[in-house]
């Protein structure tokens, strides 16, 4: 078991020979330096609290003072010199640039489209539009006019042709005949069915056929030509007033303008695609076809052969020549270099390293322990000789001296100094009275010296009325009072 604690194992003689002897001389050695060190500690905390009030406020707080200085004179610098020219920029160019290129823009759109489509709407759609429109109207009445129109002559020949013969049929001659038969064959009680049949085939049947071959059906012949001959003429209307004007706008108007717009539209395009092809595609082409490509291959070519020929033989020759040096110095630096160097820092200087390693350490720690406690006694002998007699000195004489001091100084300030001020106070207000009691009387004795020499003048002047005298101003209070306090 070493000294330290540690347990000794796989130690040699020389680790145990040299172990006390480095420990000693570190110990001596780094004692005192371990003390000055401390003892610089402490001051450099002093001097580092100190300095560093003065950097605050020697360095840092001018500077900052200065850089706040050098901030505003910058951004005004800025601002003088950036932000005013590119908000006069902005202004005065770039702005009206803008609403020129709007207002150009704008124009163009007008000039180009607008007023085009606008002229194609007022100028054509616009009329044909208000004659399909007239042409549907006027079409419509017409129909109308000849629907009513029929309508009134087909119920008029109705009326007149059918309603009227049937209502005269039934009421003069098949009611007389029913109501006839109907006494008949109640005289007779009995009738035969064959003079039945006859009398309704007579009476009925025969009319009725009468009126379906020679009334009505020459009303339909004349209705159903009546309803062709309107279809047709509202055909004609039709085609006349709408189709026609509506196929020649469409084969006139909106066909030229259509094709004139998709043959400006492929011309356009043909021709971007014309430029497109013979400024960039066709050079870009030509160049990657005649000049990269052979040179692309005239390098591949070159790069082969120089790796075949030149580099393989040259990486092969100095492969075998490196791996044959590198074996004979690998050798050469393993049993010449690398093992009594290896031999040497293990068997020698590891130990050594270590042990005064430990040493620098173990020492270390033990001039800690002693400068802490030649420390804690400085601090002793500091706070027994200076700090306790100095708190003893100021709780003790110094605190009372001073109360009694500010209790002396409170007394002769209310029981001396204030009586003594206002004592002051009425002397001076007394002589200001007696001054003013002089002036006056000083003044009325000129005024009746001056009578007496020069007389009364003739319209005297009306004298003021006498102001009483003014209050004298109160005596300054020489000692301000403040309150008492007790302890």
């Amino acid at each position: 078991m070493s000294v330290t604690g540690e347990r000794d194992t796989n130690q040699g003689c020389l680790t145990v020979a040299i172990r006390m002897p480095v420990r000693i001389f570190a110990l001596v050695v780094v004692l005192p330096v371990r003390m000055a060190w401390d003892a610089l500690a402490a001051l450099g905390r002093g001097l580092g609290a100190g300095l560093g009030w003065l950097w605050r406020r020697l360095v840092v707080e001018p500077l900052g003072a200065v850089a706040r200085g050098t901030g505003r004179a910058l951004r005004r610098l800025v601002r003088v010199l950036v932000v005013a020219p590119l908000v006069w920029l902005w202004t005065a160019v770039i702005a009206p640039a803008g609403r020129g290129a709007a207002t150009a823009v704008h124009w163009l759109l007008r000039a180009l489209i607008v007023v085009p489509l606008s002229a194609l709407y007022r100028y054509v759609l616009t009329p044909v539009g208000r004659g399909v429109t007239w042409s549907l109207r006027a079409l419509g009445s017409g129909a109308v006019a000849l629907v009513r129109g029929l309508g009134n002559g087909a119920g008029r020949l109705l009326a007149y042709l059918v309603v009227l013969p049937l209502r005269l049929l039934h009421t003069h001659v098949l009611a007389p005949a029913a109501r006839a038969l109907a006494a008949a064959l109640k005289a007779t009680g009995h009738g035969t069915g064959a003079a039945a049949r006859w009398l309704v085939r007579v009476l009925l049947v025969a009319p009725l056929v009468l009126l379906y071959r020679y009334v009505l059906t020459p009303l339909g012949r004349a209705a159903a030509w009546s309803a062709r001959a309107l279809g047709t003429g509202v055909g004609w209307l039709v085609r006349y007033l709408l189709v026609v004007p509506v196929v020649a706008l469409y084969r006139y108007v909106l066909t030229p303008f259509g094709h004139a717009a998709a043959w400006t539209a492929r011309s356009s395009l043909v021709a971007v695609r014309w430029l497109a092809r013979y400024l960039l595609v066709v050079p870009v082409v030509a160049f990657y076809r005649y000049v990269l490509t052979p040179l692309g291959r005239a390098a591949v070519w070159s790069v082969k052969a120089l790796y075949r020929y030149v580099l393989t033989p040259l990486g092969r020759a100095a492969v075998w020549s490196a791996r044959a040096l590198g074996t004979a110095a690998g050798w050469l630096v393993r049993y010449l270099l690398v093992v009594p160097v290896v031999a040497l820092c293990r068997y020698v200087l590891a130990p050594v390293g270590r042990e005064i390693a430990a040493a620098l350490g173990h020492a270390w720690r033990v001039a800690g322990y002693i400068s802490r406690a030649v420390g804690r006694g400085l601090k002793w002998l500091g706070r027994t000789l200076i700090a306790d007699p100095a708190r003893w000195v100021w709780h003790t004489v110094v605190v009372p001296a001073a109360d009694a001091a500010r209790a002396v100084g409170r007394w002769t300030r209310r029981e001396i100094l204030a009586p003594v001020g206002r004592i002051a106070g009425d002397a001076r207000r007394t002589v200001q009275d007696a001054l003013h009691t002089v002036r006056v009387t000083v003044r009325e004795a000129r005024a009746d010296a001056r009578r007496m020499l020069f007389g009364a003048p003739k319209a005297a002047a009306r004298l003021p009325e006498q102001q009483p005298a003014p209050a004298p101003a109160p005596a300054p209070d020489l000692v301000k009072r403040t309150p008492t306090r007790h302890r």
